[in-house]
């Protein structure tokens, strides 16, 4: 039933895989009296914003879903953004969720009223919304990066980031720049390359490059799918399986080597041009970065009007890039492939807990929080995909462990008539020192620089070990984690 004082038991910021998931569990637990608070013009987060050609998940589609929602019949092994998006639509419909999602509502501030146990949520278009509990499922890809580029001002060509993809480029006869060779450069490189004049793809350090399949299902493999449900079962498993040994490659040095092997010859099988290849060889060890699946993308770069430039960016001028070598690039068009700002966790709204403290200040060390869901000083906050939780399997596993604890963590405050909960200082401190001290020995802290560190070099995004073990700590609420006040 709504709180006749116009208190919500739960407010979402964000209508994407981590938003979504909350509320149907919500739902199939009997509380309704929710709201989304999505800041574009429609549910899919990361999937709804980057609309650059070729964009898709590089993690199988069997496992990138829901375990409660597996019975969707996809395409092809790895979904693409359009089909991504109809399981959204697929979601939304079966669990009437659009009513209770407001698009193009983003979220200025967020404070906590001790008085009351309730947070009061401010909107970027002046509304004030009231709710128990407040949990952020925000993610970590939803503020690109744009590096600064001296003389950029000056450039009189066409220029985008790929999550801001301008839907009336035509790259046909085009001389374009790509600033970035990571997963959205290794998707868009290849559907723009082939009608450019000129690609010019600069480089600051290569990516681990793995193959990809790209074929669709045939009609037999989905007829066989939507007649036995239980293989989509088994090939998650498999799939799941799979990534969890992958994480060894963290751990064990001689698996790396291994790797760094695999996919040196892989470069080789794809690349003809020497020079080119010999670029495209990581000088770092295996998982230190974000790994590439593709098998298109060193083609594309293999083309001979595909160039691959090493040498850092000085300036840019009017139609040119000059780079740090002196030469200098003619293009009309740059596409920033640099990514986000993942360790910037909820840099885009106020957060102010107890006694006023700014979220901000908290973690002006680095983001950090108990099991990646609950910050201490800051009750009834909760945080899906939050600090140190992702893993090398789907993020859809590790955000449904999430949504189970915080689940548990609303019943708590609802049976037990608690004002609210907060994570305990030293729970907290304790939990991330053992996570730092465990990340020191996984490869992500080998020597690279990656978006998984803040500047200072602190890993903040990644969690250190298989994602069954995450499951194994947030199955069980305990109660001690946390100041309880009634």
């Amino acid at each position: 039933m709504p709180d006749p004082a116009g208190i919500r038991k739960a407010v979402i910021i964000g209508a994407g895989f981590g938003g979504i998931g909350m509320a149907i569990r919500l739902k199939k637990s009997g509380i309704d009296d929710f709201v989304i608070l999505e800041r574009a013009a429609g549910a899919g987060g990361v999937w709804f914003a980057n609309a650059y050609p070729g964009a898709a998940c590089d993690v199988e589609s069997h496992l990138y879903s829901y375990s409660f929602e597996t019975n969707f019949d996809w395409e092809r092994p790895h979904g693409n953004r359009s089909e991504i998006l109809r399981y959204f639509e697929h979601c939304l419909r079966k669990y009437d969720l659009l009513r209770h999602i407001r698009f193009n509502k983003g979220v200025a501030s967020a404070d906590f009223d001790q008085a009351s146990g309730t947070w009061i949520v401010r909107t970027a278009d002046g509304e004030t919304l009231r709710t128990k509990t407040l949990i952020s499922a925000c993610g970590l890809f939803n503020a690109p990066l744009i590096p600064h580029l001296a003389g950029i001002e000056t450039f009189k060509g066409a220029r985008f980031h790929s999550a801001q993809w301008d839907a009336t480029f035509d790259p046909r006869g085009r001389k374009i720049a790509v600033i970035g060779t990571g997963c959205s450069a290794a998707q868009f490189v290849p559907e723009i390359v082939g009608t450019a004049d000129k690609l010019y793809v600069f480089q600051r350090t290569p990516a681990f490059v793995g193959p990809r399949q790209e074929a669709a299902f045939t009609d037999r493999q989905r007829r066989l799918y939507r007649l036995f449900p239980i293989l989509r079962q088994i090939d998650r498993l498999k799939i799941f399986y799979r990534y969890e040994q992958n994480f060894r490659v963290q751990e064990e040095p001689e698996l790396r080597k291994a790797r760094g092997k695999d996919v040196a010859a892989f470069i080789t099988s794809q690349v003809s041009d020497e020079a080119k290849r010999a670029k495209l060889l990581p000088p770092y060890e295996a998982g230190c970065k974000r790994n590439v699946r593709s098998g298109t993308f060193l083609k594309a770069l293999d083309r001979p009007n595909a160039d691959v430039i090493t040498s850092g960016i000085d300036h840019v001028t009017a139609d040119a890039i000059v780079t740090k070598d002196g030469a200098g690039h003619p293009v009309d068009t740059i596409i920033y492939g640099t990514g986000f700002t993942p360790s910037n966790y909820l840099s885009t709204f106020q957060v102010r807990g107890l006694n006023g403290q700014d979220l901000r200040d908290a973690w002006k060390d680095g983001p950090e929080a108990y099991l990646g869901i609950g910050v201490s000083g800051f009750p009834n906050f909760f945080m899906i995909y939050g600090p140190n939780t992702n893993a090398p399997a789907s993020i859809i596993f590790m955000i449904e462990c999430q949504v189970n604890y915080i689940l548990k963590c609303l019943r708590t405050i609802e049976k037990k008539k608690l004002r609210y909960m907060d994570v305990a200082s030293g729970v907290q401190a304790a939990f991330n020192k053992e996570v730092q001290n465990r990340l020191k020995a996984t490869s992500w802290a080998s020597g690279c620089t990656s978006y998984f560190m803040t500047a200072a070099g602190k890993i903040v995004t990644q969690w250190p070990g298989a994602s069954h073990k995450y499951w194994l700590r947030t199955r069980k609420l305990e109660l001690d984690d946390f100041r309880l006040t009634r």
